[in-house]
Parts: structure tokens; sequence; C-alpha cells
């Protein structure tokens, strides 16, 4: 594809132009098409430190074991969750964070959320154990259709390549851009779409050897 937006020296791209250069070369990203919430935060919790295929068998068997029910999962013993969340590793800890989350959410707190301004409702996520900045922010975002934009490992690759000085983690990035990207006033759609496409872009990245190859090939960064 001939690259029809590139980085200049000393200028970054806005976050807008990445996602219609992501957009154009792409298409649109597929989103893991969870039918509830409370699935689709298990998946965020298992997910951590292992490969999605491991997630897959592991949601499974939470499938046919409880339905993604809040309830059903807080019925499971201990050795029948560990058991069938394994295929994701540490099962443990996250077989922990699971039914905090689950309690949370049947709570009368966790049923208040939706009415919680963005600070406050990520302040609540963050105290559930088990439940770090990135995990909070995908979960407003996918979940309770806040505006994020996800400063995970791929997207500060792909910031970095665009011209922006990226933190050495997700909060000092995070603490560093989020005004800016906001400012941009990109919609709720918008980011989630760019959350997938940026996933995507990120192991194509990862497969052409790195964003200093790949970037250039669809407009990000100078050839």
């Amino acid at each position: 594809m001939t690259p029809t937006a590139k980085t200049e020296l000393g200028r970054t791209l806005p976050v807008r132009e990445l996602l219609r250069l992501l957009s154009a070369e792409l298409g649109k990203a597929p989103v893991w098409p969870a039918q509830t919430p409370f699935e689709y935060v298990c998946g965020i919790v298992l997910v951590q430190n292992t490969a999605w295929t491991n997630v897959e068998r592991a949601l499974d068997g939470l499938r046919a074991a409880t339905g993604f029910e809040a309830e059903q999962l807080l019925r499971l013993t201990d050795a029948e969750l560990t058991a069938f969340i394994r295929p994701a590793g540490f099962m443990r800890a996250k077989a922990r964070s699971l039914r905090a989350f689950a309690a949370w959410m049947l709570s009368p707190e966790g049923r208040a959320a939706p009415t919680l301004d963005d600070d406050a409702l990520r302040a609540a996520l963050l105290e559930l154990p088990g439940i770090g900045p990135e995990s909070a922010d995908v979960a407003a975002l996918m979940v309770y259709g806040r505006r994020r934009f996800i400063f995970d490992t791929y997207g500060r690759r792909l910031l970095r390549q665009a011209g922006y000085a990226v933190g050495r983690d997700y909060e000092t990035t995070r603490r560093t851009l989020e005004a800016r990207i906001d400012a941009e006033g990109l919609s709720h759609s918008e980011l989630v779409d760019l959350h997938g496409l940026i996933i995507e872009a990120g192991k194509r990245a990862r497969a052409a050897g790195g964003w200093d190859v790949y970037g250039p090939m669809i407009g990000v960064g100078t050839v």
C-alpha cells in the first residue's frame, strides 16, 4: 500500500489520523463477540500473561459450567473453578480475581457502576484483585461504554512509531498522553475500533520485523 501520510521529524500524527491509516490498511478489526459483560471481564482476567488460544479453552470450560452467569461462577468450588481455568495458567490468582469481580458485580456498588463517572469507575475497578490499570481501562471501554484509549504494549509501540514520547509503562504513558488524545474527541465506537486495529497492526508489525519496518509501509513513520 502506498503511504498516504508520514510522520515528519518533530511532528506526531494525530490519533484520529492513525485510526484512518489503520482502517485503510486493515479494514474493520474483529472484536471478540462476548455475549455478556461478565464473559468479557472473564476474558480480560484470563488473558493476562498467556496466549489467547489458552484463554479460549478456559472460556469454553467456564461457558459450559456457568453460562457466564456471575451467580453460577460463585457456586463453583475452588477446585472446580481452578480446574476450568487451568489452561490459562496462574489459575489460583485468576480464580480469586474472577470471584472478586463476580461478587462485586452482584453487589450494590457493582450494580451502580454504570452510573459512576469515569474516574470513580476506574478507581472502583482498580480496587479489585487482579485488575490493573490496563484491565480497568479495557473493561471501562468494552464493558461500560467509556471513552478510553488503551495504552497497552501494542498501543505504546504504535504511538512511539507515530512520534509520541512514550513512557516506560502503561500508567506513565497514560498520565502523559491521555488528556492530549482525549482532546481529539474520538467517539466510543471509534476508540473500540482503534483498540482492535492496534492489536491487529501490532501482530503484523511483529511479523514484519517491527514497527520500524511495518510503520512506513502503512504511512506511520518515515520511509
